[in-house]
């Protein structure tokens, strides 16, 4: 059989590898007649010669045909269960299944040597479960909630696995994709403050997490632009603004303190006999090192909002802080008393030149950002 139902497929599948080892006699005693044929044809590619999988297949197959047919009579006469076209549709499916993996097993033709398929009657089925499934999803698309456009777009799927393709189904599916989905638009985020300072970089970052890690196919996040130009009525806003964000509080601070080494060479000796000796001692030396730091702090303010009613589903502020340090130092006495750290700041002129305050929000936020995509990531966990 070239075209298989997915999910069908995807549950024989399953059948075939957990029941490897199995002759399919416990199944057959539990009543999953089709497993317990799977079982046993499995059990006799391994083992041909095997009684309790012969046993178990030619006690199975006749009792899954009868199943089979009497399951699908039953279902056509029951006008009230709305799947019943694509239940009647798998019941075949699974018969023509077995009748396969029959064909393909020696010992299996000895014992079922004509097993049948149920061609037409899967054909038959085929259609009229894809067009169950189709309408299905229309009635769903007309409740017109996400919910129910979710529902459709599953049912659609189903329509299309069944018949790839069938009416008009790639549009549907896209257009309960698309009714599904809830849509996030990010607004643009402005600080607020003294400084005339850009926060796209932020944005872009917080974009880019929210299209890469919320793993879900129904939720789509769009920039203003996008919104405006696809005339977008979104479902709900992203809000963030940046509070008070200030650069301030210069702290500068003078430290000496004296450093020494041992064991250092500090000269040489002849003895009497005239033979030169090194003279080790210890050297020393008084470091003052000076150091500033520039602090900056602000605040960001996080809102989810409801487009349409403009209330706060969820709200936190993130306060942040960071502080730029540099230090550069001089020395009196022997430089050998030195660190290598020490001797570094030493031979540095003067203090390095403070960043701009767009550098210092732009580090001002790492660790905002950090937890700004858990409040992001815990919001919409559940959608």
């Amino acid at each position: 059989m070239k075209t298989l139902n997915l999910f069908i497929a995807v549950a024989l599948t399953i059948v075939l590898a957990a029941g490897c080892k199995s002759t399919g006699m416990q199944a057959l005693t539990q009543g999953k007649y089709y497993t317990a044929c799977l079982q046993a044809i499995d059990k006799l590619r391994s083992s041909p010669d095997n009684a309790k999988a012969s046993n178990a297949l030619s006690q199975a197959y006749p009792l899954a045909v009868s199943y089979t047919e009497k399951e699908a009579e039953h279902l056509l006469k029951s006008a009230s269960d709305n799947n019943r076209y694509q239940k009647i549709f798998e019941l075949y499916l699974a018969m023509n299944n077995i009748a396969e993996q029959i064909s393909r097993c020696p010992a299996a033709l000895q014992i079922i040597p004509n097993a049948g398929y149920y061609s037409s009657q899967l054909e038959s089925a085929r259609n009229m479960a894809a067009e169950e499934s189709y309408m299905l999803g229309v009635g769903n698309l007309r409740i017109g909630t996400r919910s129910a456009a979710r529902q459709a777009y599953v049912q659609f799927q189903k329509t299309n696995s069944i018949i790839h393709g069938y009416k008009d189904v790639i549009d549907k599916l896209n257009e309960a994709k698309w009714m599904a989905t809830l849509k996030v638009v990010l607004e643009q985020i402005p600080v607020e403050g003294q400084y005339k300072i850009s926060a796209d970089f932020f944005q872009n970052k917080v974009f880019e997490y929210f299209s890469t890690s919320i793993r879900n196919e129904f939720i789509n996040i769009f920039s203003p632009e996008e919104a405006e130009n696809m005339r977008l009525q979104p479902d709900q806003i992203i809000r963030l603004r940046f509070l008070d964000f200030v650069v301030g509080q210069v702290r500068e601070s003078r430290n000496s303190y004296e450093v020494k080494r041992d064991s250092i060479k500090t000269g040489t000796y002849k003895d009497d006999k005239g033979v030169s000796h090194d003279v080790y001692g210890t050297v020393k030396a008084k470091i003052t090192v000076r150091q500033i730091e520039i602090s900056s702090k602000g605040i960001l303010d996080a809102f989810i909002i409801d487009y349409r009613t403009n209330t706060t589903l969820a709200q936190q502020r993130f306060p942040g802080t960071y502080v730029w340090t540099d230090s550069y130092a001089s020395f009196n006495g022997d430089e050998r008393a030195l660190s290598r750290k020490e001797l570094d700041m030493c031979r540095r002129a003067e203090l390095s030149t403070p960043p701009p305050p767009q550098e210092m929000f732009v580090q001002f936020t790492v660790p905002i950002y950090n937890n700004l995509a858990r409040f992001i990531q815990n919001y919409y966990r559940n959608y």
